[in-house]
């Protein structure tokens, strides 16, 4: 058994590209997410699907409102994004994925919790899509994850 949550793809012109005369599109895979407060739970997310980041990364205004079980509470660098590295703390977060139609069981997982909020919400690799499985066709534009219960 499974729960399957539809993803949606964003999908705009590079404008600095445009402006010189060469079209190309900028597409994000998007999810739609909560995260587990000590009370409830939080009002939905939009977060990007980044096959090319390692671990999940959550901005500071989100991941201060949410429950959080320390790894590393002391703060390291994540390197290897785009514009360089990021500050953060490493701690288990829950959450749990939705569409118009399903919501997922919670997933348990290791964020990164950067200090600042120069990045977007990211799901990473790791304890996400390590377990999930995720389809993804932008021709028809047709994207979900399959969910084990």
């Amino acid at each position: 058994m499974s729960t399957k949550i539809d993803l949606e793809f964003e999908t705009r012109l590079d404008s600095e590209l445009l402006a010189v005369g060469v079209s190309t599109r900028l597409i994000r895979l998007i999810a739609s997410l909560r995260l587990k407060t000590s009370e409830a739970w939080t009002d939905p997310y939009k977060a990007i699907i980044d096959t090319g980041s390692p671990i999940t990364l959550i901005p500071k205004h989100i991941w201060d409102k949410v429950s959080i079980k320390w790894i590393s509470p002391g703060s390291i660098q994540f390197t290897g994004l785009g514009s360089g590295g990021v500050s953060g703390k490493l701690a288990e977060v829950v959450m749990v994925f939705l569409d118009k139609k399903a919501l997922s069981p919670p997933i348990s997982f290791k964020g990164f919790l950067v200090d600042s909020d120069t990045v977007p919400l990211i799901i990473g690799f790791e304890d996400i899509l390590t377990d999930i499985k995720l389809m993804c066709d932008y021709r028809t534009k047709t994207a979900f994850l399959q969910i084990p219960l």
